[in-house]
């Protein structure tokens, strides 16, 4: 049987406050090849965070080619796409939406360092809450609605190192949370009782859409976080998501990745399951004409 990574005790914590961190919920063999991966990806940044009084990496002051300027799923090699289908996600989002159907609406990489630029993402942030660009509606206090956050920490996360700041929800319990963003002056109740994410290499945070929270700056004079967000959203909740993955389809990655996935993996993004009417023999030969070495026995045989 395995062990779950995210215990009740974060359960509760994260039904009482709107998040819980779970300290190194990487394996180090995971967390290794995370780090190899993530260079992969973005050339020179797990090295550069090992020793930011090196040389500057690649894409440090430049934006990313891909969505919005940052990587974006799937990822050149399998350790990211496998964290980011990691079951314990999964599953606890699948429980807080007291069982609702998920699938991966998010996921992409985040760094940054000393001498960024705010334009960057190096910066203190005002609290504010995610919905803003996951739904095109509002995120009711309803479990079924419910979206799930993860950030993933691949390196060690210290007080001048950029923590995230994160709020209970006990500190604002009006009915209705907009607006969303709340300046300290606005709403000092919010900063006085924020708690800073302090964890090592490999943590995972997670929280909702109604959890203010908000990335803060490295302070210290020579840093680097690295880091992975993942999000899940209730399948049937077609007004949900942050971005759209066939604006993905068409690269090299996602075809490796595409045949390489799991059936379950598959729809956790959306693709249609085995047994959906959208299968008839036109689209399983035009998606097996599309994606070469796709094995679609289990979409024929249903």
């Amino acid at each position: 049987m395995k062990t779950m990574r995210i215990t009740k005790e974060h359960e509760n914590h994260y039904r009482e406050h709107g998040y819980a961190v779970v300290d190194s919920f990487c394996e180090a063999d995971e967390l290794t090849a995370a780090l190899k991966n993530f260079d992969e990806v973005v050339p020179g940044w797990a090295e550069f965070a090992k020793d930011p009084s090196g040389s500057r990496p690649e894409y440090f002051s430049s934006p990313f080619p891909d969505q919005r300027g940052i990587p974006h799923f799937p990822y050149k090699g399998d350790a990211l796409n496998r964290l980011t289908f990691h079951s314990e996600l999964s599953r606890f989002a699948t429980l807080m939406g007291e069982g609702e159907e998920m699938y991966c609406e998010q996921s992409h990489l985040t760094y940054k360092a000393t001498g960024q630029s705010p334009k960057q993402g190096n910066v203190d942030q005002h609290m504010h809450l995610d919905y803003g660009n996951h739904t095109l509606a509002y995120p009711p206090d309803v479990p079924k609605f419910w979206q799930t956050a993860f950030l993933y920490y691949f390196t060690d996360v210290t007080l001048d190192c950029g923590p995230t700041a994160v709020c209970s929800k006990k500190y604002y319990p009006e009915r209705i949370l907009f607006p969303r963003h709340y300046s300290p002056e606005a709403r000092p109740e919010i900063y006085d009782n924020e708690v800073k994410v302090v964890c090592p290499a490999g943590s995972l945070l997670i929280y909702g859409m109604r959890t203010f929270h908000r990335g803060t700056a490295i302070t210290g004079t020579s840093h680097a976080r690295l880091g992975m967000f993942v999000t899940y959203a209730p399948k049937a909740c077609r007004w949900m998501g942050i971005v759209g993955w066939p604006v993905s389809a068409g690269k090299k990655e996602f075809h490796e990745w595409v045949v390489g996935a799991s059936v379950s993996e598959r729809s956790l993004i959306g693709f249609p399951e085995p047994g959906h009417e959208f299968w008839t023999e036109e689209t399983l030969d035009g998606v097996a004409a599309r994606f070469s070495g796709i094995d679609m026995t289990p979409y024929r045989d249903s």
